[in-house]
């Protein structure tokens, strides 16, 4: 008994830590910085834990995220229609996704990839994804609609 209820105190625990944050970006000076925690409705850099919605934030400056020379990494992202996500060079975003039912990335915007993106779990849908960087999906082997892409690794 006693161990069921710390196991169920842990998944209780992990449940709580999981948040969907929502991209605003425009803040003065760092508008497309994904890096930037004012960009974030939730004032903070989306981490391991947090689903990502990213909007169509095109009514509000066209600010979308941009992630450079560093490595982000989250448990899902949503790609809104009319979105954009741009990775640069020497940049990484890896998704997670783990245990998520629809998978790591639900994809009705555009990527942008000049570094690399790994997706962890299964890609739901990918409408656009267009750069000279590299893709990595490690339990997927779905290839994006529309792949412009010059490296496609399906581990």
């Amino acid at each position: 008994m006693k161990t069921r209820l710390v196991c169920l105190f842990a998944l209780f625990s992990t449940m709580s830590l999981i948040a969907q944050v929502e991209w605003r970006g425009g803040f003065p000076g760092q508008e497309n910085n994904w890096f930037c925690a004012k960009n974030w409705s939730n004032n903070r850099i989306p981490n391991d834990f947090d689903n990502v919605v990213i909007p169509n934030v095109a009514t509000r400056g066209n600010h979308f995220p941009v992630i450079k020379n560093q490595l982000a990494s989250i448990q899902s992202l949503e790609l809104q229609s009319g979105a954009k996500i741009r990775i640069e060079s020497g940049a990484q975003l890896t998704i997670l996704g783990y245990g998520l039912p629809g998978g790591a990335l639900l994809n009705l915007g555009a990527v942008e990839n000049y570094g690399t993106l790994e997706v962890i779990e299964p890609v739901l849908h990918a409408v656009e994804y267009t750069g000279k960087g590299t893709l990595i999906q490690r339990r997927s082997n779905i290839i994006p609609d529309h792949c412009k892409c010059e490296t496609t690794v399906c581990l």
